[in-house]
């Protein structure tokens, strides 16, 4: 082996020696990699609120929106009168003699002075204008046709079947600790439904009507004893606590009352 072969083998190796250091270097100073993110939680509730989202609904249109001050129409200027273009200089010339003035009769000149011009007339209950740097109510009572409405509350939203569902599931949960079924041989098939009209306070008005379903040759002995102890459930859970809001669903109902509600 020659000289020249032996430097250039020793060159190779210190060559891939500092390679291999770098590379080592490189991954011990490397940053630690991030940990994974965490799983998001998400819970899903079926529950209804019972609560009117809007504040104080009413079921009229709002009422047309007015000026918060009233003052006086300000007259626009009259549009400005074009002068005449100033005409060439002209010679000047010598200043004639005055005619002495004929005098006028004392009425005529009289006739001729100018009359003081009337005072503009001025409403006396007329109020300076005052901006109020308010934008609330600017689209209240905006429609194509005038209204005789004085509210001044957003329509109460449309009665949807959520809110149907919630309100009779409020219901049944107000008179559920009233209910006590009786026992016997297919009594759990027995249904009974309770018709009542309720009053905005909600009391009972009126009778109520009942009706059954599920009656049987074994539970035929008990259907009575159901149907009265049904109705006397929903006569003590009177007066019923609902929204007022949404009287209009709940003006009339009928809870259908079994074993195991």
């Amino acid at each position: 082996m020659t000289r020249t072969e032996t430097t250039g083998i020793g060159l190779a190796v210190i060559g891939h020696a500092a390679l291999l250091a770098l590379l080592v270097l490189g991954f011990r100073n490397a940053p630690e990699p991030l940990p994974p993110p965490a799983a998001l939680e998400v819970s899903i509730s079926d529950e209804v609120g019972l609560k009117s989202q809007a504040p104080n609904p009413s079921t009229e249109a709002p009422a047309e929106k007015k000026a918060d001050e009233l003052g006086p129409v300000t007259p626009e200027s009259p549009p400005p009168v074009p002068q005449p273009a100033p005409e060439a200089a002209k010679r000047p010339e010598p200043p004639k003699a005055a005619p002495s003035p004929t005098p006028l009769p004392v009425k005529r000149q009289e006739a001729l002075k100018p009359s003081a011009a009337p005072a503009a007339a001025t409403p006396a209950d007329a109020k300076p204008v005052r901006p109020t740097g308010r934008l609330t109510g600017l689209l209240n009572g905006l429609s194509d046709s005038p209204t005789q409405s004085q509210s001044t509350t957003p329509p109460a939203a449309t009665i949807g079947p959520q809110v149907k569902s919630a309100l009779a599931a409020e219901i049944i949960r107000q008179i559920k600790p009233h209910w006590v079924p009786p026992t016997g041989a297919d009594v759990d098939k027995l249904k009974t439904t309770v018709v009542v009209q309720l009053n905005q306070d909600g009391t009972i008005n009126g009778q109520p009507r009942v009706t059954q379903t599920g009656v049987t040759d074994s539970n035929r002995a008990q259907a009575q004893l159901h149907k009265e102890r049904a109705v006397r459930a929903v006569q003590l859970a009177a007066p019923f606590q609902l929204p007022p809001e949404y009287y209009p669903a709940w003006k009339t109902i009928g809870p259908t009352l079994y074993e195991g509600i």
